[in-house]
């Protein structure tokens, strides 16, 4: 029989992994407004767009048709990486990655790329040892980014997953409330990301007050409906691990209610 921590620490991985997911989309697209050489070409412009609609196969295409109207655009190849790499494609995104180090080695985006591409063969890493030390070598990569580049909102996304990978929660909760004041107004969906990532930080430090504030906050936002059954589901099983909790929990929003419920009276009040 599975055991309430045993479900929650499934569908903690569950959401993470799914925010990791929406991250690398967000990174590639980051890369693409990096281009650190050229102008935009017509070709990076439509793959821009491709990325944005999740038609990586097009953009594939795209991108490289630019790369043959400028090979030595080290942009272009941090973009090709990234797509590489949400393809699970490791070998061809660190092609990409050796040609970037090779034509913009101080480039934020080089070392963001870098990063990522550590993290990602530390997930897949079949030693824990292993698997610590290339997330420790991945750290210092978005580190050594965020000094070229400290506004850039998914590198400090994608620090705090290694940091919490590492069991660094109170550091991956800093650097995740960082990035944050970065995310521009509109971008609806990375700020939900950001708060499924505080959310699973919280509550691996067993702060559930907090984590569960952070899933409700997320819930009001995302319209992912994979998005939103899992952060339900962990929510649940956070209760379930502590039982008081949802008296608590009952209690605050009964107030919440009540408050809002008189802001309503005065405010119809005021109007008359």
């Amino acid at each position: 029989m599975t055991t309430p921590y045993r479900a929650f620490c499934n569908i903690l991985k569950q959401v993470v992994t799914l925010s990791l997911s929406l991250a690398v989309v967000a990174g590639s697209l980051t890369g693409c407004q990096n281009n650190a050489v050229h102008g935009e070409s017509p070709e990076l412009r439509k793959a821009k767009r491709l990325i944005e609609q999740g038609n990586f196969e097009e953009a594939f295409v795209q991108l490289n048709q630019a790369l043959e109207q400028a090979p030595r655009d080290p942009g272009l190849h941090i973009n090709l990486g990234w797509l590489y790499l949400y393809t699970n494609d490791l070998d061809n995104a660190a092609k990409e990655l050796t040609q970037a180090e090779t034509l913009g080695p101080d480039l934020a985006e080089t070392y963001h790329l870098r990063g990522a591409i550590l993290c990602y063969q530390a997930q897949h890493a079949s030693q824990a040892q292993e698997s610590r030390q290339l997330q420790e070598e991945a750290v210092q990569n978005f580190q050594q980014a965020l000094k070229r580049d400290e506004k850039n909102h998914q590198t400090y996304f994608d620090l705090a997953t290694s940091l919490s990978a590492l069991g660094r929660q109170e550091d991956a909760l800093a650097a995740l409330d960082k990035g944050f004041q970065y995310i521009p107004d509109k971008d609806l969906e990375t700020q939900v990301n950001f708060q499924i990532a505080t959310c699973a930080a919280e509550a691996q430090l067993q702060r559930y007050d907090e984590a569960i504030e952070d899933c409700h906050q997320a819930l009001e936002f995302t319209t992912n409906p994979a998005s939103r059954e899992r952060i339900t589901d962990m929510i649940e099983n956070m209760k379930l691990m502590n039982p008081g909790l949802s008296e608590k929990i009952e209690s605050r929003q009964a107030e919440k209610d009540r408050q809002a419920e008189e802001n309503a009276i005065i405010d119809t009040a005021a109007s008359d």
